[in-house]
């Protein structure tokens, strides 16, 4: 109940991962806190409540930011989320510049490309996507919440990835963008957090530690030694 004794209003985040694996595992870890951190960043007169998962239909990797929304807004109708915010690994760009986040309040949806974060991913996510949030439902004109008091360009301010913000304001129609000389070297590093190279280095020395293992095992076999006596060195070929 809020102070008026009326029960409080109830919005519905939905939050997604595309693909299933460091998207997802970061979108787990958000989803714990980000009732609190909406309720703090945007309005705690309502009863926010956070899902997550795209369902049965696995959205479009090769269409760009504007399919990636269109599928995630589809989605949103689906189950009847009012704002709907996906995390992904897709390198994106725009403006030869790499892209960290776009939102649509056409669409009542965002996305975030976690790559363009750079390292400390789940500290950026939990200012952007509040962020995010708060910015589309101010410009879809919902009352359930007090209009955001920032300007879409503070962000960059408060997100170090975030250089510029284009698009369209008035129509809610966003891009967040990151820096054309220290972008890309973020970029980088963000693909390279995701992928998580010690795990595969650590694969890699098992392989080798196999390898020689094995190599050990032909040396010290009696089977091998006993070929190499039958041979007579110096036999012409």
């Amino acid at each position: 109940m809020n102070h008026s004794g009326r029960e409080r209003p109830e919005i519905v985040v939905g939050l997604v991962a595309t693909p299933p694996d460091h998207p997802a595992r970061v979108t787990g870890q958000l989803r714990a806190e980000l009732a609190d951190r909406l309720a703090k960043r945007v309005g705690a007169d309502v009863r926010w409540t956070v899902r997550e998962g795209w369902g049965d239909v696995p959205p479009r990797r090769d269409g760009g930011a504007d399919a990636l929304l269109d599928d995630l807004a589809r989605r949103s109708a689906d189950d009847r989320w009012d704002i709907a915010v996906c995390l992904t690994d897709l390198p994106l760009h725009t403006d030869r510049a790499p892209l960290v986040a776009q939102t649509s309040a056409q669409r009542r949806a965002a996305l975030v490309s976690l790559p363009a974060l750079g390292l400390r991913q789940l500290r950026a996510v939990r200012t952007v996507v509040p962020d995010l949030v708060g910015q589309l439902l101010t410009d879809a004109s919902d009352q359930r919440v007090p209009p955001a008091d920032r300007e879409p360009a503070a962000l960059a301010s408060r997100v170090t990835a975030v250089h510029r913000v284009d698009g369209e304001g008035d129509a809610g129609e966003l891009r967040y963008v990151a820096s054309r000389l220290t972008g890309p070297l973020r970029l980088l590093t963000g693909m390279v957090r995701a992928n998580r190279p010690g795990r595969a280095l650590l694969g890699l020395s098992k392989l080798l530690v196999g390898a020689f293992g094995t190599a050990a095992f032909a040396l010290t076999t009696s089977t091998t030694w006993q070929i190499g006596a039958a041979l007579d060195p110096y036999a012409s070929p």
